[in-house]
């Protein structure tokens, strides 16, 4: 077939990420479709668009659809006014609360970040019939979303992600250093910081853990079953392991809830 796999475009406000997904066939369950491929680029930088056609050649000329949605609208024009004619379909932009198979209980439904929204269409596909989620999505914001047991997204809370905590103390105090957060992830954090760099790494790491276990006890306290918790985004991989053995990573939620959104339209 010339048509079998779906192109989906994910574009935070640091990064796009893109992903080749299997189609499923008109006899598939209500399940995310395969990720066979994906690659991240910097959203600011200019998109070296050979590159990525490159990474993706085994799928190239088999793709049938593109689909494309995004925190950061901005950078969803960008890739859609630069889109490489002749590599790809060009793609279509998922929007808005309605064009999603979830029903959305807040008050302004178009008003939520599309990806918290895609984050649980994925949900939705992963949690058990009758349990409830919360879905922590921790990225440039970290964003801690519950989702009901009858699937419907019911809200939740957003908060600064860690490198814009480190940023901001740099930015906004006389003589407070930078914090690489990648060596917060890469070396132990001691709660007792015995030097400036620690004590803001100490203060950036637990803060950052203490805030979000706050929210899930917090969120799981509406609801009569304990819920599933999944964590995704670009610092979702350390943040799971420090929420607890209850905690699920599970990558690229959001773009695995467009790829499940372009094969259900």
């Amino acid at each position: 077939m010339s048509d079998q796999f779906t192109l989906a475009i994910d574009v935070g406000n640091t990064r796009a990420k893109f992903g080749v997904f299997e189609r499923p066939g008109s006899n598939a369950s209500q399940s995310i479709p395969a990720c066979l491929a994906t690659m991240a680029v910097p959203i600011a930088l200019r998109l070296e668009w050979g590159k990525i056609a490159a990474h993706f050649d085994q799928w190239n000329g088999k793709v049938g659809q593109a689909v494309i949605a995004g925190a950061y609208p901005a950078g969803v024009q960008k890739i859609v006014s630069g889109w490489p004619k002749g590599t790809w379909p060009g793609p279509a932009a998922v929007q808005r609360a309605a064009d999603l198979p979830l029903r959305v209980n807040v008050e302004h439904p178009d008003k939520v970040g599309i990806d918290r929204l895609l984050d649980a269409v994925a949900a939705n596909s992963l949690r058990a019939p009758a349990e409830p989620a919360i879905v922590v999505d921790a990225g440039t914001a970290t964003t801690v979303n519950f989702i009901s047991a009858e699937g419907a997204f019911e809200g939740g809370a957003i908060l600064p992600g860690i490198e814009l905590g480190a940023r901001a103390l740099r930015q906004f105090t006389a003589l407070l250093p930078l914090i690489e957060v990648q060596s917060l992830v890469l070396n132990p954090v001691e709660p007792l910081g015995r030097n400036t760099s620690d004590a803001i790494g100490s203060g950036l790491w637990f803060g950052h853990i203490g805030a979000v276990r706050e929210l899930v006890t917090r969120l799981s306290e509406s609801s009569s079953r304990p819920p599933s918790l999944l964590v995704t985004g670009g610092n979702g991989r350390w943040l799971a392991p420090a929420l607890g053995p209850s905690a699920r990573f599970e990558p690229d939620l959001a773009l695995r809830g467009l790829a499940f959104v372009a094969a259900t339209n």
